[in-house]
């Protein structure tokens, strides 16, 4: 079962959160979207903050998605939030 779970290609392993990549293509990938960006930002485009090279790894791709839109100040959200759900712990 340690074996299933350290290969990453397993579906063992996938069941468990894996992404089908290991450490080294991890790390591969993120050293690629690091040079491709401070390529980027020195060329013409990346002054004028235009054509952004995508990322190719997974880790550095934004989670999840923004449903709706809401003209609330985030104060209010808040608000709103905290009197639905449970109350949060605070962290001091």
């Amino acid at each position: 079962m340690r074996g299933l779970l350290a290969d990453p290609t397993s579906l063992l392993a996938k069941a468990c959160g894996a992404d089908g990549y290991t450490l080294d293509q991890h790390l591969l990938m993120l050293i690629l979207d690091a040079l491709r960006t401070a390529n980027w930002m020195r060329s013409r485009d990346g002054q004028k903050g235009r054509n952004r090279p995508k990322p190719v790894s997974p880790l550095a791709r934004k989670k999840g998605r923004r449903i709706g839109r809401t003209t609330r100040s985030p104060q209010q959200v808040a608000a709103y939030l905290a009197s639905i759900g449970p109350p949060r712990k605070s962290v001091t």
